[in-house]
């Protein structure tokens, strides 16, 4: 019996992922991707991309593990890290395609507007029927990061409001209804949000399912199932992410950013850190440094 094929999992569509994908942003038109490629993407997924797509012109069609959906220039879709989907587009499509990391909005959890946690724990792919006036606005974010991104020019602070303000135009009519909370995969959307509250003071995964009421072995049939990740590497993988944040953005010394997330040792954590990313804290701060 031949074996099924995998899904392909790429940075952006066609390209393998990098081993790194720290702070990254990157905006297209949907012609550009999509026209070389026959205007159809077959199913794949970004491991750890998350994506945000929409028409202003012609009609698409997006398929994904609920089936195949039509979308049309009234329509948003958003696409978080992990979630399996496919394009096909009519040739007249025109539309921006967004791609950022987690990372890339910046700040702490709890100082996130309540659309970015929605959008940075979503669990599956999101269809948004926008009304007039938040298209139009979408419009404008997505036209003026297209226009930046295309003069080759990287300004983080421009990019982050316009992302940012884009995110809660899409989201924060469906967070308000609930209809976030009825997704398949929600149960990955609580974990999520848990780690993120809890992370520097516990990284066991038991802790995590007892807040949940699961058993250990149902949270981690969860994270494999949605996030090709046991319960204990997603942990992991929240902190690491946390100190990378630290040490490239902010003023703390290694030690204190090893103190900041848990770590009692900082040569322990120096430890943890170069065997997660490849390079040592200081090296990595160099390497980001402004």
């Amino acid at each position: 019996m031949a074996l099924a094929t995998p899904i392909p999992r790429y940075h952006l569509y066609g390209e393998n992922d990098p081993v790194e994908d720290f702070d990254f942003f990157h905006i297209e038109t949907i012609r550009t991707r999509s026209k070389p490629h026959g205007w159809s993407l077959g199913a794949h997924s970004h491991a750890h991309l998350f994506q945000m797509l929409m028409i202003t012109q012609g009609a698409g069609h997006l398929v994904d593990d609920t089936g195949e959906r039509e979308i049309s220039p009234k329509m948003a879709v958003f696409n978080p890290a992990g979630a399996v989907h496919g394009w096909t587009f009519t040739p007249d499509t025109q539309g921006y395609v967004v791609s950022f990391s987690h990372d890339y909005l910046g700040g702490r959890e709890e100082n996130r507007a309540e659309a970015e946690r929605s959008a940075l724990h979503a669990a599956s792919n999101l269809v948004f029927e926008l009304e007039r006036e938040d298209l139009r606005r979408l419009t404008f974010c997505l036209e003026e990061m297209a226009e930046e991104f295309g003069n080759g020019r990287r300004r983080r602070d421009m990019f982050r409001p316009l992302l940012s303000l884009a995110l809660v135009l899409i989201f924060s009519k469906k967070a308000d209804a609930g209809e976030l909370d009825r997704t398949p995969g929600f149960s990955l959307f609580r974990f999520r949000a848990l780690v993120d509250e809890h992370f520097r003071t516990q990284r066991s995964p038991d802790f995590y399912a007892t807040e949940m009421g699961l058993t250990t072995q149902r949270l981690n049939r969860y994270c494999r199932l949605f996030a090709e990740r046991t319960a204990a590497q997603s942990i992991r993988d929240r902190v690491i992410l946390e100190a990378r944040r630290l040490i490239a953005f902010s003023d703390l010394s290694i030690s204190q950013v090893a103190y900041d997330l848990g770590y009692e040792d900082p040569a322990y954590f120096s430890r943890v850190f170069r065997k997660e990313t490849g390079e040592a804290p200081a090296d990595f701060r160099a390497r980001h440094a402004v």
